[in-house]
């Protein structure tokens, strides 16, 4: 189907991931599903189900739940080989619902199957990269990651790229299988411009747009940041609870921060992961630390709202933290680290001057002493939070689907 030239259009976005993990680019996915649906676009959802019995196929309210072979528990992820009778259905599907654009935002079996089905239909393929920049703890894992890249090619049906971006070796083929799929497609999503600009030196071809992930739940209005709340601060960390993410880093920051401002301010830590355990440990013996765990989406706001800036701790992994989207239309400045997350916080974001636990510390102590900092950050939100809102994302990603 070819939808008439500034109508309406039907667009179907795909994903490896579960969707009732609560992720980034899950969250970002539904974003994009809702600021798209709001400009009176119809979106369709092809996902992996988790314990679904029956068909492998199956229709849901919001799109196509399909059965994976199986599931890969380390990472969650579910395994869909990339054949020609998967190919086929997938492109039954798409012709009965008459989707006009392919928006496929993973790199796993299931969105090289809806590449060859949409490369059937002929109709446009665009692929969003969420992370180009796959990292893990502990061993290399050297020894296994043949194994890995002989599997994973054999369910993605394609050869994956052996180019060196890091000395890890299971790292660098996940790297290598994000840039098999970006390469097969013409028009290329980044979030950010530094994975732009990474991508494009690594041999993407298509052309890349620069999209900033938006935000379209705005049901709840935000409020700019009092000088009262901001006198005794509360602190708001949310991420998965994982190595990656350094929270580990983080609580020990906030424990330095604690005794050199006579404990001036609280955290909320929010998330799981297998940093949590060691987490609690860290905050047993102080009370302003609060380990929350997974909360509901709603929770996470109300303790954004209640907070006087998002901390951000990511070093060298994030392209473009939802995290970052969600602080600003909230109205809240971001306290980070690397200094490649600049995107988005021009005027709501605070660098500290080292990423280790010692530039925290000294960024936590410098944002408590003076509160007027962490109120021009509230006002500086309200400036960068256009750049995620959901009428910029709709106008950008429409022109690059019509292209």
């Amino acid at each position: 189907m070819t939808a008439a030239p500034g109508g309406p259009l039907k667009i179907a976005i795909v994903s490896d991931y579960y969707f009732d993990y609560v992720g980034g680019a899950q969250t970002s996915m539904r974003q994009q599903k809702l600021a798209l649906e709001h400009a009176g676009h119809s979106v369709i959802v092809v996902s992996p189900a988790r314990g679904f019995r029956g068909a492998r196929y199956q229709r849901s309210p919001d799109g196509l739940l399909v059965k994976p072979l199986f599931r890969l528990p380390v990472l969650d992820l579910a395994v869909i080989p990339n054949n020609a009778r998967s190919v086929a259905a997938l492109e039954r599907y798409l012709r009965s619902e008459k989707v006009d654009v392919v928006h496929v935002q993973t790199e796993f079996g299931l969105a090289h199957v809806v590449d060859a089905a949409a490369a059937n239909m002929g109709i446009p393929l665009v692929h969003t990269v969420h992370s180009f920049y796959w990292a893990s703890e502990g061993p290399p894992q050297a020894s296994v990651a043949w194994f890995i890249r002989w599997a994973l090619q054999l369910v993605i049906g394609e050869k994956i790229p052996n180019i060196l971006f890091t000395p890890r070796k299971t790292d660098n083929l996940l790297r290598n299988l994000v840039l098999a799929m970006a390469r097969r497609a013409k028009q290329v999503v980044s979030p950010s411009k530094h994975q732009a600009d990474d991508l494009a030196a690594a041999g993407v071809t298509g052309t890349i747009s620069v999209i900033p992930n938006p935000i379209a739940t705005t049901d709840v209005a935000s409020n700019a940041l009092t000088i009262e709340q901001a006198r005794r601060p509360s602190f708001l960390w949310v991420a998965r609870c994982e190595p990656v993410k350094r929270p580990l880093h983080f609580a020990r920051a906030v424990i330095v921060a604690l005794a050199r401002t006579d404990n001036g301010f609280t955290v909320d830590f929010v998330g799981e992961g297998s940093d949590l355990p060691a987490l609690k440990k860290l905050a047993a013996n102080h009370p302003e630390i609060r380990v929350q765990g997974a909360l509901p989406h709603d929770e996470v706001l109300a303790l954004m709202d209640a907070s006087a800036a998002i901390a951000l701790t990511s070093l060298g992994f994030d392209n473009q933290p939802m995290t970052i989207a969600e602080a600003v239309s909230r109205e809240r400045g971001v306290l980070y680290c690397d200094p490649k997350l600049k995107e988005g916080l021009g005027n709501s974001g605070y660098l500290s001057e080292s990423p280790d636990a010692a530039g925290l510390a000294d960024a936590l102590v410098a944002l408590v002493e003076d509160p007027s900092l962490l109120v021009g950050l509230s006002e500086g939100a309200l400036v960068d939070r256009e750049l995620f809102s959901p009428t910029n994302y709709v106008e950008r990603i429409i022109e690059v689907y019509r292209r």
